[in-house]
């Protein structure tokens, strides 16, 4: 064995090595990048489509919760195992099972009649897409030489944080010259590309591999994952105090400490715990928690404000986000120099402070602004997630013995989901906390008679969370504008204030950043699967 750095190298293939393929890398790579993107993209498509799912199926502020979450949470629990299902039945394969799976949920999504099938085809989306995007990377480790791996590894997180920034602009034009249905449909006509592309050019397995499953811990880790998630989305409608939110919580952490000793008798386990040995693995893991959870909470929130309070078409708000994209591009291409040349800790660093910067320029954000008052936070935020995508990438698997990498990248495309879900979960408490503080308030400000802020229910409070006004038919006209300005004012309370939450983090974060090690990927022998 000989050791580069922080990275222990394998002076000779494993035994279930093979050799790299003669494929064209870059051309393979058109077939994962293709799937790599309609997973990405649905991350965040929804967000521009909650508005419009909310009026057309009827779906509550738990329940566009739940269209993002339970998308995200599948991801989560399954990621890893996806990688033992690559071990034992061959990566391509794998891959391309999750490629055929996806576009399948997708047109389920596209012709679904109501919230329930939705959140259904959701659930298989997140299935298959942890099949694909697990056993993507674990490819372009096999297909590209050392001295061209790390190019791939950047622009694969480049593609994720793009194309996650992307896809409310997508969804937008989608839905405002079509429907919300062709913002899933346009997922088929993709997969049958990648598909295609794949069975041509992706390399087959040579070898089989017995490795065994470790479904204890799988089931674990979706037992842990599933009522905490759960609770949290519950919380904001029924209380912090409510015994079935209370017993949630408490069932998942229990399952969390069960997993952990299960990971540590199991022969082959999911996640290896010596992993999280290394600081710089454990750290990394953490901040890409922190990075999307800024991401997809303040794309969730940012959206519903341009399409409810502001009246902005789904297009209109869309293009409101794509300084986020062009910037995430910019940085995370931009990066790689500087990882190179310092490691990933500076613009780790560097990368948080944007994201804190960006959630504070967006508490100065008013209603009926001009594109350039939001422009600037997007693209402020959007340096940061772009700089902390890349270069967590690179604290993870740089820092990962070679025989741990796929783990390791399991670990880190975990990391991922549950900071989707947290994103959503926790700024969705936060906020429906603060508009409930603020929307009675707000109505005694206004004028608002004293028997309608008496009439308004809890149900009445999450409609503002969302941006909507709650009316009747016999309020008179002056009751309704009072109303109106109340529930903007309410609203906009809720999201400075889940700003600020996220400033906080991502100071956080970037306090964590400087206990990151210099580490870089070095590649020794490549399995092909």
């Amino acid at each position: 064995m000989t050791t580069t750095g922080n990275i222990t190298e394998p002076s000779t293939p494993a035994p279930s090595s093979e050799p790299l393929p003669r494929t064209n890398p870059w051309v393979a790579m058109i077939a994962i990048a293709l799937g790599v993107l309609i997973v990405s993209l649905d991350g965040t498509i929804t967000a521009v489509a909650n508005p419009i799912l909310a009026h057309d199926l009827g779906a509550s502020l738990s329940g566009l919760q739940w269209i993002t979450n339970i998308y995200l949470l599948a991801m989560a629990a399954t990621l890893v195992l996806a990688g033992k299902l690559g071990d034992r039945f061959g990566r391509r394969t794998v891959f391309l099972v999750g490629i055929v799976g996806f576009g399948a949920a997708s047109a389920a999504i596209a012709c679904a009649p109501s919230v329930t099938i939705v959140i259904t085809g959701r659930l298989g989306q997140g299935l298959f897409g942890a099949l694909i995007i697990t056993n993507a990377l674990a490819l372009l480790r096999a297909l590209f030489p050392a001295e061209t791996l790390p190019k791939a590894l950047s622009l694969f997180a480049s593609l994720i944080g793009a194309s996650s920034a992307a896809g409310p602009l997508l969804g937008g034009l989608l839905i405002e010259h079509t429907s919300w249905r062709w913002a899933f449909m346009i997922n088929v006509p993709i997969a049958l590309v990648s598909l295609v592309v794949g069975l041509l050019v992706l390399p087959k397995r040579q070898q089989v591999d017995s490795t065994p499953f470790d479904l204890a811990g799988s089931v674990l880790l979706a037992a842990s994952l599933l009522p905490i998630t759960y609770g949290l989305i519950q919380a904001p409608e029924v209380g912090w105090t409510n015994l079935v939110v209370l017993t949630l919580l408490a069932a998942g952490v229990v399952a969390g400490g069960a997993f952990v000793l299960a990971e540590k008798r199991a022969v082959d386990p999911l996640i290896p715990l010596r992993l999280f040995a290394d600081r710089s693995i454990s750290l990394g893991a953490g901040l890409t928690i922190i990075s999307f959870f800024s991401l997809v909470g303040s794309l969730f929130f940012v959206l519903l404000f341009l399409q409810q309070i502001n009246g902005d078409s789904p297009m209109t708000a869309g293009l409101h986000i794509l300084p986020l994209s062009v910037a995430n591009v910019v940085a995370s291409s931009s990066s790689g120099w500087i990882i190179d040349r310092y490691g990933p800790r500076p613009p780790l660093i560097g990368g948080m402070l944007f994201s804190a910067v960006g959630f504070a320029l967006f508490t100065g954000v008013d209603p009926h602004g001009s594109y350039l008052s939001l422009a600037l936070p997007f693209t402020v935020l959007g340096l940061g997630v772009g700089l902390v995508m890349t270069s967590s990438v690179q604290a993870v698997l740089g820092n990962a013995a070679v025989d741990d990498a796929g783990p390791a990248a399991g670990m880190h495309q975990t990391s991922l989901q549950i900071g989707g879900i947290l994103g959503t979960a926790v700024l969705g408490a936060v906020m429906a906390f603060a508009v409930a503080d603020s929307f009675t308030t707000a109505m005694t400000d206004n004028d608002v008679p004293d028997a309608v802020v008496g009439d308004m229910s809890g149900e009445a409070v999450r409609a503002v969370a969302q941006g909507v006004t709650p009316l009747s038919s016999e309020m008179a006209p002056q009751t309704v504008t009072a109303l109106h300005t109340a529930t903007e004012t309410a609203f906009m309370h809720g999201m400075h204030t889940t700003m600020w939450v996220g400033a906080g983090v991502s100071l956080l974060g970037a306090v964590l950043s400087i206990g990151i090690k210099r580490g870089r990927v070095v590649e020794g022998a490549s399995s092909v699967h």
